[in-house]
């Protein structure tokens, strides 16, 4: 099991859970790019606030010619 540090995610290609550190999402709602680290997947991640301070990450693929 992952520290409280890193926020867990699954990659919406394979299915792969990845790990993102909990300090890159303190900008919420914004959107950051990642790649799944088994079928490497671009991914967008956005960080939204959740119920009772959690954070919910909003995961999908990216687009060919996307940032």
């Amino acid at each position: 099991m992952l520290s409280q540090a890193y926020l867990e995610y699954r990659c919406p290609r394979c299915g792969y859970i990845n790990a993102i550190a909990r300090e890159t999402v303190l900008d919420m709602y914004k959107e950051q790019s990642d790649a799944c680290q088994h079928c490497q997947q671009k991914l967008e991640i956005i960080a939204a606030n959740g119920i009772n301070d959690q954070i919910n990450l909003i995961v999908s693929e990216q687009e060919d010619g996307a940032k």
